[in-house]
């Protein structure tokens, strides 16, 4: 928990630096501004950039893949709340797409797969696969990691490209009735 509303306000900005410039248009200059704070409040409370991009970081990977979020969302079938969860992260792909880019940005570029982001997301796939098998599916576990590693690969190209396959196939998934259409087939196909 950021206690410190001054260190609160600059990973905020961060993000919306991030967001608005990606990762290296982040500068601590546009940082400062944005969050109303002298330049020197970021070393003071981050000690460099690389810092506070780490904690921006890991801030935005626990909201995105935060376990006591998909505990609250509806759903009392297997295939409801798995619907909900990647409906939740697609929106928030959607959403922040700057933020989307900048934690594949290490993968995607360098093939990096010890990455935070990768770690969160394979952590992530894992306690779904036991939550899933928990609630029944009529599959198999190993059947079970494969469907949700298939639905998982789908959305994941989805909050990295929503509009990819608009111009073919009329697909937005920028647009929220379409990533529900998207996600509810994919599941209910695969489950």
């Amino acid at each position: 928990m950021i206690s410190d509303s001054t260190e609160l306000k600059i990973i905020e900005a961060a993000i919306e630096c991030v967001e608005a410039y990606g990762l290296k248009g982040a500068t601590n200059r546009r940082i400062a501004e944005r969050a109303g704070v002298n330049l020197a409040a970021i070393n003071y409370y981050f000690r460099s950039k690389d810092n506070l991009i780490d904690k921006v970081m890991q801030t935005t990977l626990h909201n995105a893949f935060d376990w006591e979020d998909f505990n609250k969302l509806p759903g009392d079938s297997a295939k409801e709340l798995c619907i909900n969860i990647f409906l939740d992260l697609m929106d928030g792909g959607c959403k922040y797409p700057g933020m989307t880019r900048a934690h594949f940005y290490d993968l995607l570029t360098e093939g990096n797969y010890d990455s935070l982001s990768v770690k969160k997301y394979s952590e992530f796939l894992a306690k779904l696969v036991e939550n899933i098998h928990q609630r029944g599916t009529g599959l198999s576990k190993d059947e079970l990691r494969l469907a949700l590693a298939q639905i998982a690969s789908a959305c994941m190209l989805g909050i990295i490209a929503p509009q990819m396959h608009h111009a073919a196939l009329g697909l937005d998934l920028l647009d929220e009735k379409h990533r529900r259409q998207f996600v509810s087939e994919l599941v209910n196909k695969l489950l």
